[in-house]
């Protein structure tokens, strides 16, 4: 694995995406994970990994990152937070100081800057969040934010999203095509479970290939690193946004539009669940949504044989011309 660097914006709000599409300019990274095994002249599958609130942590975004490279998949794992001086906060300061505006454009800025790899195939590029990127790449399946982050037609060739916030359903549900896989716990109190399959209707009447693996006995994060429940105070469960054809998003609860921090921060605070929620690893769903996410890869952007290990850009020679 290598640290990596790309173009990309900052802005607040998706309103402001539309308005000054290259406003607040600013670099990126990730960690950039690629299999062994590449030939000359190969081009082969990709993955953008979007962390959660906790941020790239090795048992999660690395390791997702590491297991799809050793399937043969390119794997990018995006650093959100960090290029933004907000890895330090709290999840609840997270949330309103890194928007979901900005998540996007660091999404569809990871999609360019792989598609321009000459070992990676741009048509078979897919999409991972988890939580709270979970929720951004579910947005990135609707048709207006691809045309919105990328004008020029670059497009995921498949989405999925585990245990994501269920914060926003899109007035125009037109997807972009690109098959979409939402995978939720039933136990799990930081995820409205009848609102995710509000949403994977919504895609489904848009025309996009949308289903949902439910786990029941599933808390959130069932590939965390806790062996017995850790709470965490604030839920998303009871939030409801809609996000109209122009982008501007408003909240059902408050009535809210969002404009900018004030009114961002008012809608976030408005609609946090003081309830919390619980965090459990299960080793018995993880093999099972392993299995399951590498078979809904393998079906959408293919692979090549299984690998025995990953390496960094330069370390083979078949690499070199990387670019």
């Amino acid at each position: 694995m290598t640290k990596v660097e790309f173009p990309t914006r900052n802005p607040w709000t998706l309103s402001q995406v539309v308005t000054d599409p290259h406003g607040s300019p600013m670099t990126g990274g990730g960690t950039l994970f690629l299999p062994t095994g590449i030939g000359q002249g190969e081009r082969r599958s990709a993955v953008v990994v979007l962390e959660g609130l906790g941020g790239v942590i090795p048992e999660r975004e690395l390791r997702y990152a590491r297991m799809l490279a050793r399937q043969g998949h390119v794997a990018l794992a995006v650093d959100t937070f960090g290029p933004r001086r907000a890895q330090k906060l709290s999840h609840p300061l997270r949330a309103l100081r890194v928007t979901e505006a900005a998540m996007l454009a660091d999404a569809y800025a990871a999609l360019n800057w792989l598609a321009g790899l000459s070992f990676v195939d741009r048509d078979r590029i897919a999409v991972i969040g988890f939580s709270y990127g979970a929720m951004v790449s579910t947005f990135a399946a609707y048709r207006q934010i691809a045309e919105t982050y990328a004008p020029d037609g670059l497009r995921f060739a498949a989405h999925a999203s585990y245990y994501g916030c269920t914060v926003a359903r899109f007035t125009d549900p037109t997807a972009t095509g690109a098959p979409v896989r939402l995978f939720i716990g039933g136990l799990d109190e930081n995820v409205c479970v009848e609102r995710s399959h509000a949403i994977a209707e919504d895609l489904q009447r848009g025309g996009a290939d949308a289903r949902i693996h439910l786990y029941p006995e599933a808390y959130h994060q069932w590939d965390s690193k806790d062996l017995k429940p850790r709470f965490t105070r604030w839920s998303l469960k009871r939030y409801a946004f809609v996000v109209e054809p122009d982008n501007r998003v408003w909240d059902m609860r408050t009535r809210l539009t969002m404009r900018g921090p004030a009114s961002r921060t008012a809608m976030l605070v408005a609609n946090m669940d003081p309830r919390g929620y619980h965090m459990l690893r299960d080793e018995q769903i993880l093999a099972q949504s392993d299995a399951e996410l590498l078979a809904f890869l393998e079906q959408t952007i293919g692979r090549a044989p299984r690998q025995p290990g990953c390496v960094a850009p330069g370390e083979s020679g078949s690499l070199q011309t990387a670019g």
